[in-house]
């Protein structure tokens, strides 16, 4: 692989070092008073912490990020999994900068309980983000539907990897656009369990191709 960085990768790291930015505000510059830490399943804060575990969070998130983008470099002869790592680096560090963002508007810019309707936004834009990037990765190990099944056929891979994409994306767009509109907790606990829902259906894709391709490994 040469030295080149490509816009993709180039976009990566400017997201990259702005978590860590985001962290290091938070912790400089963040309110004193009690930010939401943790939400339940009804979209209700359930723990509050204060600006330095938050900046802690985000610093944690920003360190794997720029792991994934270090490990999306190494040296790989195998065209295949040379480009299932620089979508699936892309889908890592797109999804933890948006957590970034979320993370600074907890801190900033949203009210101190954001409620069930916050919860159901930041589910669904992350699902779509996962989704728009997910049917084009190759075998890799930082995300993807990662069964003994899709590493044992490649095409159990693609299948249900594919399958997945186009649900979490149509799903995580549908949840976003019916968020402002939707009757709460109910349209938070509806996101929640069909991403749940998304992902077993996706193994058992991952099974199913398993099992009638002629060139598995058992």
């Amino acid at each position: 692989m040469n030295g080149r960085i490509s816009r993709a990768e180039a976009a990566s790291w400017i997201l990259t070092l702005g978590q860590f930015g985001v962290a290091g505000a938070i912790a400089v510059f963040g309110p004193t008073h009690p930010l939401p830490m943790h939400f339940g399943l009804d979209g209700q804060v359930d723990r509050w912490g204060g600006r330095t575990e938050m900046a802690a969070v985000a610093f944690v998130l920003a360190v794997i990020s720029a792991l994934a983008m270090v490990f999306g470099r190494l040296p790989e002869s195998d065209a295949h999994l040379l480009r299932g790592r620089r979508y699936s680096r892309q889908a890592v560090v797109a999804v933890l900068s948006l957590i970034a963002l979320l993370e600074a508007c907890l801190t900033w810019g949203w009210p101190n309980e954001p409620g069930p309707r916050f919860g159901m936004m930041a589910i669904s834009a992350i699902v779509a983000f996962v989704g728009a990037l997910l049917g084009k990765t190759s075998p890799n190990a930082m995300i993807g539907v990662r069964t003994p099944w899709t590493y044992g056929s490649r095409l159990a891979w693609e299948k249900a990897n594919r399958l997945a994409g186009r649900l979490f994306f149509w799903g995580g767009l549908t949840g976003g656009l019916a968020a402002p509109f939707a009757p709460q907790p109910e349209g938070l606990k509806a996101v929640t369990f069909g991403a749940l829902a998304v992902a077993a259906i996706s193994v058992f894709e991952s099974w199913r191709v398993w099992r009638s391709d002629p060139d598995r490994v058992v």
